[in-house]
């Protein structure tokens, strides 16, 4: 196989920002590696439900429903995971404002 067909970036739709964000999830403290409109991977100490809601810690507090499409064991405790956000107009407005910030 080829090794650009494996990699993230080139199955990814939605363009994405690479910040290390603050996120919780319940009582777990964790954050992100990257976020798109639509997902998010992050990194908690605890596994996740298959929904849920996440708190990102933007330049505001964003809640959104998070499903979990994947997840992974990393050492020193930690799991990262792949997340899908379930559509909501609002947040869409919020995070894309994020966004732009962030290519500035």
């Amino acid at each position: 196989m080829i090794a650009e067909l494996l990699e993230m970036s080139n199955r990814r739709i939605w363009p994405r920002v690479n910040r290390q964000v603050p996120v919780s999830v319940s009582q777990d403290q964790g954050y992100t590696l990257n976020v798109s409109l639509r997902g998010a991977r992050i990194v908690t100490r605890q596994p996740l439900q298959q929904r849920f809601r996440l708190r990102l810690q933007l330049d505001e507090v964003v809640e959104v429903e998070a499903e979990r499409m994947w997840e992974e064991e990393l050492g020193s405790q930690n799991r990262v995971a792949g997340l899908r956000f379930l559509p909501d107009a609002q947040q869409e407005a919020i995070l894309s404002a994020w966004m732009k910030k962030q290519a500035c």
